[in-house]
């Protein structure tokens, strides 16, 4: 069964979006849970929320409001070594999942995957992505965009390269 909008976003309220830099990095601070298309997701910035964070090349702090849903998918694995990001929109019932390659902003190598589910169309995907980036340099972040269903999506992280 598919959560309802109102259902997630009740759970997502639950996130703590103020811990200290010393409960992120421990990640021992409250968050939403959910289950979606049977992927247990935790919520760690809820949609409209500001998330914050620190530059770890340059020391630059930086923030940014949330257009949807923030948080990973347990139990996976991502190339940063935490798990797999994953933004949740508001098509609940979309079959869609779509991976996206995220750059480095500095550089243009690699760095991780975001994941958004709840999407329809790989448009309105990147259109949410491009808008949680403050610096406007979201769609430069794009270094590719993988479209697959959600079994296929489940199957990849069973069985593909989550960390490259």
């Amino acid at each position: 069964m598919i959560p309802s909008v109102e259902t997630i976003d009740r759970l997502a309220r639950r996130a703590e979006t103020k811990p200290t830099e010393a409960q992120k990095e421990a990640g021992n601070y409250q968050k939403g849970h959910i289950s979606l298309h049977g992927l247990n997701i935790a919520i760690e910035n809820p949609r409209g929320s500001i998330r914050t964070g620190v530059n770890k090349k340059t020391g630059k702090k930086w923030s940014s409001r949330l257009p949807d849903h923030y948080g990973y998918i347990k139990r996976t694995e991502g190339a940063d070594g935490d798990h797999v990001d994953t933004y949740i929109g508001r098509d609940l019932k979309s079959e869609r999942a779509f991976i996206i390659d995220q750059m480095k902003d500095d550089n243009g190598e690699f760095d991780e995957h975001k994941v958004m589910l709840g999407y329809p169309m790989a448009h309105k995907a990147i259109d949410a992505y491009k808008r949680a980036f403050s610096d406007g340099k979201g769609l430069d972040r794009i270094g590719g965009i993988t479209e697959t269903t959600i079994d296929g999506f489940k199957d990849w992280l069973k069985n593909g390269d989550t960390k490259s």
